[in-house]
């Protein structure tokens, strides 16, 4: 009488304890975070995010290259087995909450030959049927069922912040690529003027007009541009591989891909305005602080649960069975076992075991309450730091803009005076790189900006708001919501 009377003391002390603390693991992004993001600039838009950002660069070629590396990724594939996992393991939490029951038949042959002279031959058909049911009166196996969903909920929009840094990474590699490309054009025309200036050099010397230092000099720039050209055309290789493996295909297959006509440069893409809403309530839609919310529902289901071990558990278990002679009988002349039970356990002895399980379940939940606040932090500080890097780079790209448009002046008033005859070959050639780096600044620039962009597009966990994901025959899906 006085254990029952300690179980039932400590298990309402527990019960009030819970109760106490549930409030320790609740959180709220709206209490969280300002109401706007601290950067702020007219080129940055309150207009809605829209879906499918990658479809505004108006691209054909990177839009496919998305669609593959949403089909095809790796991680992508894994997150989706991921999602099965969790599904299936829900489903094993499901079976707690109905009755299990095991069927079989059985026959037994008897033979006695102390009987007669053939002595006693006979069969035995026996069939049963066992049942048994926990009835979860407290809700301990209901709660694991709940953490079990929430914990499926989860894998999803871990699924989805996949695709997300999928979809970015493509396209910051894609249009790198493009960047390259426009560089590799750029960094060929100043290698054949610096050629040209290297034969200048070798025929003014034969005149008698520069020193050999010139040569030397002039054979050094050409060399120098010829080792940028190779940098910059090993780099364009290592992207459009880092591309193959975002897309799941090999590299010839990437090369393939990326040599079909495509008339789009880098200066064909306009940066200049985000799509991006100031107020920072927008990271509400980020999948991983929606996945670490899943995670402290979960975590406190789990608590509930682990709580509930310290309560009486009720068993129901059932037998019926039969046995006849023959198997045709055995059904016949109906059931003549039949055994039914209820019973009460109540934990005594595993107290100890229960009180420390129950206390790493808190410690969890705890766990799961900082990792939801850590997320935040981080994606604030992400957001933050992702908009100023997109504004000064705006601010960088037109500044690069303005320089490329005095420099193309420049050229043109030199192009002028060499016609004239005012200006000679050589410092025609200067005029024409250094307008030709001042192109390259500016691609490098805009390439800044667009990656910032894209960055910033994955920052507020934009890109599928207009879909809902939908999870079927162990696969994925994507739908567009109807409006």
């Amino acid at each position: 009488m006085k254990i029952q009377k300690t179980i039932l003391i400590l298990s309402l002390s527990l019960f009030a304890n819970a109760c106490a603390n549930n409030d320790e693991y609740k959180s709220d992004l709206k209490k969280d975070v300002k109401s706007e993001f601290l950067t702020k600039d007219s080129n940055i838009s309150s207009a809605i995010p829209a879906d499918n950002w990658w479809l505004e660069f108006n691209d054909e070629l990177l839009n496919q290259l998305v669609e593959l590396g949403l089909k095809n990724n790796k991680d992508i594939q894994i997150a989706n087995l991921a999602i099965v996992t969790s599904r299936q393991l829900n489903n094993i939490n499901a079976t707690t909450l109905l009755p299990t029951g095991t069927a079989g038949i059985s026959r037994q042959r008897f033979a006695s030959p102390g009987f007669g002279p053939n002595g006693v031959k006979y069969d035995l058909f026996q069939s049963t049927f066992d049942a048994s049911w926990e009835l979860d009166f407290f809700g301990k196996n209901l709660d694991r069922y709940k953490a079990g969903k929430l914990r499926f909920l989860k894998e999803m929009q871990l699924y989805k912040a996949s695709t997300l840094r999928v979809a970015s990474e493509i396209a910051q590699n894609y249009i790198e690529l493009k960047s390259l490309q426009k560089q590799i054009s750029d960094l060929e025309k100043i290698s054949d003027i610096k050629n040209k200036l290297n034969d200048l050099a070798i025929k003014k010397e034969a005149a008698g007009s520069v020193s050999k230092i010139d040569i030397h000099n002039a054979e050094i720039n050409y060399n120098t541009a010829l080792n940028s050209l190779t940098d910059a055309k090993t780099n364009e290789k290592i992207l459009a591989y880092k591309l193959a493996v975002l897309i799941g295909e090999t590299p010839d297959k990437i090369l393939e891909i990326l040599n079909k006509p495509n008339k789009k440069e880098i200066f064909d893409y306009y940066s200049g305005l985000v799509p991006v809403g100031l107020k920072s309530d927008i990271l509400q839609r980020r999948p991983d602080i929606i996945a670490a919310n899943y995670e402290i529902d979960a975590a406190v289901f789990d608590k509930s649960a682990q709580f509930k071990e310290f309560l009486p558990s009720f068993n129901l278990t059932a037998k019926i069975g039969g046995g006849a002679k023959d198997l045709g009988g055995m059904f016949k002349n109906g059931a003549n076992v039949k055994d039914l039970r209820g019973g009460v356990s109540v934990p005594i002895f595993s107290i100890g075991q229960l009180m420390a399980e129950y206390k790493i379940s808190k410690a969890n939940a705890k766990i799961a309450v900082l990792d939801y606040e850590k997320t935040v932090l981080s994606a604030l500080e992400e957001c933050e730091s992702q908009l100023v890097r997109y504004v000064n780079a705006l601010q960088i790209e037109n500044n690069s803009s303005r320089s490329l448009q005095a420099s193309n002046k420049i050229l043109e008033i030199s192009e002028n005076k060499k016609r004239f005859g005012a200006m000679s070959s050589e410092q025609l050639f200067n005029t024409q790189i250094a307008n030709l780096n001042n192109e390259i600044q500016l691609a490098q620039k805009k390439t800044d900006s667009l990656v910032n962009l894209i960055a910033l597009h994955k920052a507020i966990g934009g890109g599928f708001e207009g879909y809902e994901m939908r999870f079927k025959d162990d696969q994925v899906s994507w739908v567009e919501k109807k409006k």
